[in-house]
């Protein structure tokens, strides 16, 4: 009986620490070396930018992104970018592409910790109710931010200059204590 009793309690413990251990970004935690994801990422590798990037190409809810993988100078994992990039001849779809993301994050994480429209135009009697043809205009940046223990995720719609509109999704460490080379730490630790 205390076999079965310790079986069940351990499987229970490893269920609870499985649980525990949720990605923070695609299936990486952060930290994770430069290694593993080159080893683990199912995406088409499309190339390494620099020491520090990692780039694939993906899809999500059927459209085209680049995936970015940012790491710090010790090659751990801190930060990931989902780069949209499908063009339109209409610019008003990207305020649709916008919006179907801005939910599904909103279905994963809950309500945003932060929404802010910025418009590009100082027009007192510029028409602000029409986000899709402001977006198509340039007139207006969209950006929402939602933020889990471990990570800042924010999503933005922005054009700059004559350029197309650009939807990013970016996910950040918050914390940089997992990150650190332990040597360096115990290093400075011996300093201080």
């Amino acid at each position: 009986m205390k076999k079965i009793l310790f079986a069940a309690l351990s499987l229970m413990v490893g269920m609870h620490c499985g649980i525990a251990q949720t990605n923070d970004f695609r299936n990486f935690r952060w930290g994770s070396t430069m290694e593993k994801v080159r080893a683990e990422e199912k995406a088409p590798f499309f190339s390494k930018l620099n020491n520090y990037e990692l780039e694939y190409d993906d899809k999500l809810v059927g459209s085209n992104f680049k995936v970015l993988y940012i790491f710090n100078e010790n090659k751990k994992l801190i930060s990931g970018i989902y780069i949209f990039s499908r063009i339109y001849s209409n610019p008003e779809l990207y305020y649709q592409d916008y919006s179907i993301f801005f939910k599904l994050l909103t279905q994963k994480y809950g309500i945003a910790a932060k929404e802010k429209e910025t418009w590009n135009t100082t027009d007192p009697l510029f028409d602000k109710t029409n986000k899709k043809q402001a977006i198509a205009d340039k007139n207006l940046n969209l950006y929402a931010v939602w933020n889990t223990e471990r990570t800042t995720i924010k999503i933005t719609l922005i054009s700059i200059g004559n350029d197309i509109p650009s939807m990013q999704i970016h996910y950040t460490s918050k914390s940089l204590d997992e990150l650190q080379d332990p040597n360096e730490l115990k290093e400075t630790l011996n300093k201080l």
